[in-house]
């Protein structure tokens, strides 16, 4: 029999172990989701809110949150970040260094739009989990990203 060998028995404890614990998850109410939501995208944005928020914004509205000196932070690798940006847009290789400086700016309140590459880039949702964890509670991921931006010729630093 297979459970007789080591391996066997290890290969039944995993398979055992994992169907339990999908099992378990699966009729807990606040069980871990298998695959992460998508972000709601903004209807209308708001400049300020008293409700914490963690919403996907349009290239149109990063423009105007933009043109009203909403603080920019570029997800992306410093590398990446160099070969251009949006004008202004912050980039900190080191997560505290940049929890630091946003909070003794502008505090926790404040709208704060991050952005990455494209659709397709998630490390401008991460950030924003992350900045959330830390406390943020204004926070706007701008899915376009540093493509739509300069695609549409909006302000950009190489």
């Amino acid at each position: 029999m297979i459970t007789q060998l080591p391996i066997g028995q290890i290969i039944v404890i995993t398979i055992t172990s994992t169907v339990l614990g999908l099992g378990i998850n699966a009729v807990r109410p606040e069980g871990i989701p298998l695959l992460a939501k998508e972000l709601a995208v903004a209807e209308e944005i708001e400049y300020t809110t008293a409700e914490p928020r963690l919403l996907a914004i349009t290239l149109d509205q990063a423009l105007d949150l933009y043109q009203k000196g909403t603080i920019f932070v570029d997800a992306r690798e410093p590398e990446y970040y160099q070969e251009g940006h949006i004008k202004g847009a912050w980039n900190f290789p080191f997560f505290l260094e940049l929890v630091f400086k946003l909070d003794s700016l502008q505090g926790k309140d404040a709208p704060l739009v991050i952005y990455c590459s494209g659709d397709e880039c998630g490390s401008s949702e991460d950030l924003a989990y992350e900045l959330q964890a830390e406390g943020f509670n204004n926070l706007l991921v701008f899915k376009g990203g540093w493509t739509a931006w300069n695609i549409s010729e909006h302000p950009i630093e190489p």
